[in-house]
């Protein structure tokens, strides 16, 4: 009797742990993150309607709040993975499995930063499920259910990306700024990097604005960039001062390189004394953001494809399906009158044996 109660727990425990119910946490998870953003979006605005307050809020109210909801909804997202492909108790010891890397990695910190160790933590199980998932699907299905399951799982792999990008390229920038003389190498370097100024020259342009004989004058700034002391290229950046607008503004440099995104632009300068006050800003993994949103939108699109072309072939799998549940329901019932007629043919021959 014990056991039976042991089996119908564990039975019970397996039947929760499905994809449906998998499905639905991660909509809870979503909906809460979704909740948590908009409300902070909100606020300032509310702010400035009911007490005429101007309130920003910056990645120090969004990055903690949001931490929680986004953890959740990528080990959700990982469960939903695995619970279609493996068994029920296989996908809750790989999810114990899985909490359990998470502890270890922020318990030994291996990037000194709790965010990057739970993103990685997190992260790298969830890539290897879903490279997982898209070998299955490429090996076992066929047709429309192939190309619609590597669409999905296209977007799903976009979207582990983004959030690495976003959560690695923000904890890892490294960003200064230094005033720089023309001619000369910067003093200090900022992650392997560099600059040096090598001419300034000034123009007006635009039509004549009032006593000025040009509605804007601009500064050129060109310079080379160091990389480890070796010079790696060369760029340019604008100080423009609008006289018609009253107010100035800058161009910037972006150099993107296969990882890392390079910033730089002015802040202020000198002409007399030929200084420049240089913002430079490196972003590490940021192609990881980019390289997300491009396999994202391609996988929408070729979604939308496939479900264009085959809008006839998915009925007809869920109709295949339905037929291969009743061949299953005959076979065994077949098999169990078979069963039924054995038994009593063996026990006809055993009375006429006793007589």
């Amino acid at each position: 009797m014990q056991i039976h109660n042991e089996r119908s727990a564990m039975t019970e425990k397996e039947i929760l742990f499905t994809t449906k119910n998998a499905i639905f946490a991660a909509v809870i998870a979503f909906i809460l993150l979704a909740m948590v953003i908009m409300t902070g979006m909100v606020t300032p605005l509310l702010a400035k309607i009911l007490s005429d307050t101007e309130l920003s809020l910056g990645s120090d109210y969004f990055n903690p709040r949001t931490a929680l909801p986004t953890v959740l909804l990528v080990i959700i997202l990982t469960i939903c993975l695995l619970v279609s492909s493996v068994t029920p108790r296989k996908a809750l010891m790989a999810t114990a499995a899985f909490l359990l890397l998470v502890v270890s990695v922020v318990a030994i910190s291996p990037f000194s930063n709790t965010a990057v160790d739970v993103a990685v933590a997190l992260m790298i199980p969830a890539l290897i499920a879903t490279a997982y998932k898209i070998w299955l699907t490429a090996r076992n299905k066929k047709g429309y259910g192939k190309y619609r399951g590597l669409s999905a799982h296209l977007i799903h792999l976009g979207i582990l990306c983004i959030l690495l990008g976003v959560v690695l390229s923000s904890n890892m920038k490294v960003e200064d700024s230094a005033v720089y003389d023309t001619g000369k190498m910067g003093a200090g370097n900022l992650q392997d990097y560099n600059l040096k100024i090598t001419s300034m020259a000034s123009r007006f342009e635009g039509e004549p604005y009032q006593e000025h004989q040009a509605s804007s004058y601009i500064t050129r700034i060109d310079f080379d960039i160091y990389d480890q002391e070796r010079y790696a290229r060369s760029g340019s950046v604008e100080y423009i001062t609008d006289y018609k607008w009253g107010q100035t503004y800058t161009t910037t440099y972006i150099h993107r390189g296969l990882t890392e995104e390079l910033f730089i632009a002015p802040r202020a300068l000198d002409e007399e004394t030929g200084e420049v006050d240089m913002y430079v800003r490196v972003v590490p993994f940021i192609n990881l953001l980019w390289g997300g949103i491009y396999m994202m939108v391609l996988g929408i699109i070729a979604l939308l494809i496939v479900e264009h072309r085959n809008p006839r072939e998915s009925t007809t799998i869920v109709q295949l399906s339905g037929r291969e549940k009743d061949i299953a329901f005959f076979e065994k019932r077949y098999e169990k009158i078979m069963e039924q007629e054995i038994r009593k043919l063996r026990s006809a021959k055993s009375r006429g044996e006793r007589k």
